[in-house]
């Protein structure tokens, strides 16, 4: 009987896998998709535009872009006047120092591949952006998900006139910025592998205070059209730096553009920022592909990336000094080394690889610091 139960689960088996359908799959190649970044200002200087590959399958793209060298980039204006940009590699390329845009005049970015395909923008067209005032700055507190940890940070204030009878738009990006960072190397303790005395203390006669670059956090995209406030003079907000515990303890220099763009660099940008907002709730907008103002001449079909814009630039700069904050975060981050060693805490020569460690951070500020007394 045995026997007879045994041959019987045997052929359900074999029955079962015989009635099996092998499924062919081709893998797809993953698609590529130009991605274009940049814009010019009216300021004489070096810009950049970047050229890239974007890979995905679908809306989904995967993995950083690689940069895409050996095309042939430059600018012209409506006169037929060209800048040629030159190839620094990594899909990045550069203009002459000494190119920059006019007020009144509109530009187009081309570029030509390696293959034969060409990509061009529509035409940019600058328009003035309006001289600024003042600028002003406070501390602000942003309520958290956690009601016992307010968002502590510093909103820094334009003040200047919106032009009447004409429509604006601006934008503000945020430049690498200079900071005092103040630290206590007499708390220094020495490192939990340490051979001999684990975690002992170890103070430091030096140093307490470094200057330090960062790219201001977080990261947003700031642009806004004049529609609500057409030919009123402003108090706007143009920036908003985040409290850390560090980067208030005595001075924050940040640098930020002020930047007249089109209605389209207006609306791209818009939407830039809408999707850094997602937070992955019901109410979101659903993500998406977010096309620029650059098109295939190869193929008009094709998606391109990115936008490229023309703006009148004017450079801002304040200082943002804790002995003027109404509050800063508390209690404040402590640092317990040499403020030169910021970059690495672990210590000099904690990577196996030599010149892998990161610089040491200086002591002396920078040759245009100067604080307002």
């Amino acid at each position: 009987m045995k026997a007879t139960h045994l041959i019987l689960f045997l052929l359900v088996i074999l029955v079962g896998f015989s009635c099996i359908d092998l499924f062919e799959f081709e893998m797809q190649e993953p698609e590529r998709t130009l991605t274009v970044e940049g814009y010019i200002t009216t300021q004489k200087k070096v810009h950049i535009i970047r050229v890239a590959f974007a890979t995905g399958y679908g809306s989904r793209f995967l993995g950083p872009s690689s940069g895409i060298g050996g095309a042939k980039v430059f600018i012209n204006d409506e006169e037929g006047r060209i800048e040629l940009l030159s190839d620094q590699g990594s899909g990045i390329y550069h203009t002459s120092s000494e190119f920059a845009a006019e007020i009144g005049k509109a530009y187009s970015l081309n570029i030509e591949l390696r293959d034969g395909n060409r990509y061009v923008s529509t035409p940019e067209l600058v328009t003035p952006v309006p001289p600024i005032d003042s600028l002003t700055y406070q501390s602000t507190r942003i309520a958290t998900s956690n009601i016992l940890n307010d968002e502590i940070g510093v909103q820094v204030m334009a003040h200047f006139q919106d032009p009447r009878d004409q429509q604006n738009f601006y934008y503000w990006p945020l430049l690498e910025s200079d900071f005092v960072i103040i630290s206590e190397p007499e708390l220094y303790r020495l490192p939990p592998i340490h051979p001999t005395n684990p975690r002992g203390a170890a103070p430091k006669a030096c140093c307490s205070r470094c200057f330090h670059k960062e790219t201001p956090s977080p990261f947003s995209v700031n642009t806004i059209s004049d529609v609500d406030f057409n030919g009123l003079y402003q108090r706007r907000v143009i920036a908003y730096v985040r409290d850390n515990g560090i980067r208030f303890k005595e001075a924050y220099r940040l640098d930020l553009l002020h930047l007249s763009i089109s209605d389209g660099a207006h609306r791209f940008l818009s939407l830039i920022d809408q999707q850094l907002r997602l937070r992955g709730t019901v109410f979101d907008p659903p993500p998406a592909n977010i096309r620029g103002n650059m098109v295939s001449l190869s193929n008009p079909e094709e998606q391109v990336l990115g936008y490229f814009f023309a703006a009148d630039e004017l450079k801002l700069r304040v200082y943002i000094q804790k002995s003027k904050l109404e509050f800063v975060l508390s209690p404040p981050t402590t640092v317990p080394d040499d403020c030169r060693d910021y970059l690495n805490p672990d210590g000099r020569n904690s990577d196996p690889r030599a010149g892998m460690n990161p610089p040491l951070l200086p002591i002396e500020p920078p040759f245009d610091w100067n604080p307002p007394n």
